[in-house]
C-alpha cells in the first residue's frame, strides 16, 4: 500500500509528467527513434540494431541508454535527503533538468542527434531524483508500471478485492499528465520544431521553483519549532 503522501508530491506528480511526456513527443516527432524517457523501447532498438547490423541505430540507442543512466547516478550523488521531503538539492536537479532542456532546444534544429542526447540526460535526472524522494513510488517518466498498478487494481475490485485508492489515484495522476504533456508538444512541435522543449523546460522550472519554496519553508519551520 502506498503510504500517506504529503500534500506537495503531487505537483510532481502533475507537473513533472507532462513534462517528460512533451519531450517524448518531441523525440519522437524529431528523429522517429524510440523517444527518450522510457528504455524498454530505446533496449529493443539497440538489440534490433546489432542483429540487423544497423550500427547508426545501435549507436544512438546507446547513446540514449548511457545519458539518462547517467542522469540517474548524477540525481542519486546530488540527492541525498530524506524521503518525501522538498529539498534544496532535488529543486537544484529539476533546475538543472530545466536548463539542459532550454540547450536542448536550441540544438534540436542543428544538431537534433545531439538534442535528443541531452533530453535523455535531462529524464534521467528528473526520473532518478522522482524515483529517490518517492522511494521508488512516484516514476514520472515512463508509464508501463502505472498502466500494470492500474490492471491490477481493476481486476481486484472486480473480485471485491483489496484496492489500493492512493495508488490509483497517483497512476491515473501521472498517465494523464504524461498524455496532456505528449498532446502539447506534439501542437508545439507543429509551429516551433525543436523550441518546444522550451515548453518543457519552462514547466520543469516551475516544479523546481515550487520545490526549492517547500524546502525553505521546512527548514524554517524545523528551525522555528527547535
Amino acid at each position: 500500500m502506498v503510504p500517506s503522501l504529503p500534500r506537495w508530491i503531487w505537483s510532481w506528480a502533475a507537473l513533472l509528467p507532462v513534462v517528460a511526456g512533451s519531450v517524448n513527443a518531441v523525440a519522437l516527432l524529431s528523429l522517429r527513434h524510440g523517444g527518450v524517457t522510457h528504455l524498454t523501447g530505446i533496449s529493443t532498438e539497440a538489440a534490433i540494431g546489432l542483429g540487423s547490423g544497423d550500427y547508426s541505430l545501435l549507436i544512438h540507442a546507446m547513446g540514449v541508454v548511457a545519458l539518462f543512466t547517467g542522469g540517474c547516478a548524477i540525481s542519486a550523488l546530488v540527492s541525498r535527503g530524506p524521503r518525501w521531503t522538498p529539498t534544496a538539492q532535488s529543486a537544484a536537479l529539476l533546475f538543472a533538468v530545466a536548463g539542459v532542456l532550454c540547450m536542448a532546444s536550441w540544438l534540436m534544429t542543428a544538431r537534433p542527434s545531439v538534442g535528443i542526447m541531452l533530453c535523455a540526460f535531462a529524464m534521467g535526472l528528473q526520473n532518478g531524483s522522482t524515483s529517490l524522494t518517492s522511494g521508488a513510488v512516484i516514476r514520472t517518466s515512463h508509464l508501463t508500471g502505472m498502466f500494470t498498478d492500474l490492471g491490477i487494481a481493476f481486476g481486484q475490485r472486480s473480485w471485491g478485492g483489496p484496492v489500493d485508492r492512493r495508488r490509483v489515484t497517483i497512476c491515473l495522476t501521472v498517465v494523464l499528465c504524461f498524455v496532456a504533456g505528449a498532446t502539447v508538444g506534439t501542437m508545439l512541435y507543429g509551429a516551433w520544431q525543436g523550441r518546444s522543449l522550451l515548453f518543457s523546460s519552462a514547466m520543469a522550472a516551475l516544479a523546481a521553483a515550487l520545490t526549492l519554496g517547500l524546502s525553505l519553508r521546512t527548514r524554517r519551520d524545523a528551525t522555528a519549532g527547535a
